[in-house]
């Protein structure tokens, strides 16, 4: 009964916290959203995350761990930040992770939704760029 009771308390922890993995989560916490939404384009000109759609999760998953696109683009090796990231930071995430992602982007992500992050850009560098087009 011991060996029930441990066996519980170390598995039941485990696979709760692997049914909550949540792509929107990650989405927010790795940078995703900022960068592709929430950063102005003059910044960093990042497509919209729409873009996941067209990718296989294989693909994704090369994305994301290599910088490497499905056309076969090596994003660090022509100075791109996500190739970068993706080779520095992404590659460290699990297969478990990459999907919880690939689902949040292909299933509940729309053009939609990154308009409305769009719209958090801060107000100062709006008003900054402005102020450098007079």
């Amino acid at each position: 009964m011991r060996h029930l009771l441990y066996f519980l308390a170390v598995a039941v922890p485990v696979s709760l916290q692997a049914a909550s993995l949540s792509g929107e989560h990650l989405a927010y916490t790795v940078g995703c959203i900022n960068c592709h939404h929430q950063t102005d384009k003059h910044i960093i000109n990042a497509p919209p995350l729409v873009v996941v759609k067209t990718y296989s999760l294989s693909e994704f998953r090369t994305l994301m761990k290599t910088g490497i696109t499905k056309a076969g683009r090596d994003m660090a090796s022509q100075g791109s930040v996500m190739g970068f990231v993706a080779k520095e930071q992404f590659s460290h995430l699990t297969d478990a992770e990459v999907s919880a992602l690939y689902r949040f982007f292909t299933k509940e992500w729309t053009a939609e939704r990154g308009v409305e992050e769009e719209k958090k850009i801060p107000i100062y560098f709006k008003q900054s760029q402005d102020e450098a087009k007079h």
